[in-house]
């Protein structure tokens, strides 16, 4: 997310620059694919000795499930160009560090939707804070609107 961000500032990606992003990607699906293997060994370890208890008292369980889920359908929806490039990266990371929050404090002692709703401000809390920093990287650059355009363009 940094060397995104240090390119987003630059305003332009060198070849050079790709390539290190396409091997970051490759690292984070690898990353990815170890994760869905470790939660589904959990999953049914955890189904094997709790039964269906387990499923039916575990909110943490669920949240992080759907937390991977988002975290699954925004990488092939950034993949594939289908989410803009300023929602993205706020639900990977946001997402990422939600993820790791769940899965360290296991015990929370809330209901599903309070989960929820905690996991929906921080990526509001989140995505307010890279704005915010995007702005300021890009504070050099010429009327930044986002996303490449420029307040003068149309001139």
């Amino acid at each position: 997310m940094t060397f995104y961000f240090y390119v987003v500032a630059k305003g332009r990606t060198d070849k050079s620059q790709n390539i290190m992003m396409h091997i970051v990607y490759s690292v984070l699906r690898v990353g990815m694919v170890l994760v869905m293997v470790s939660e589904l060994t959990t999953v049914l370890y955890n189904y094997h000795i709790n039964n269906f208890i387990y499923w039916t008292d575990n909110p943490e369980l669920f949240i992080r499930l759907t937390i991977f889920a988002v975290i699954v359908c925004n990488a092939f929806a950034m993949q594939y160009r289908k989410i803009s490039m300023w929602l993205g990266p706020v639900l990977a990371g946001g997402s990422w560090y939600a993820y790791f929050f769940f899965s360290v404090w296991i015990e929370t002692e809330s209901t599903y939707l309070s989960l929820l709703f905690g996991y929906a401000l921080w990526l509001i809390v989140f995505g307010t804070c890279l704005a915010l920093f995007r702005i300021y990287l890009t504070r050099k650059q010429k009327s930044y609107l986002g996303d490449g355009a420029y307040a003068g363009a149309s001139e």
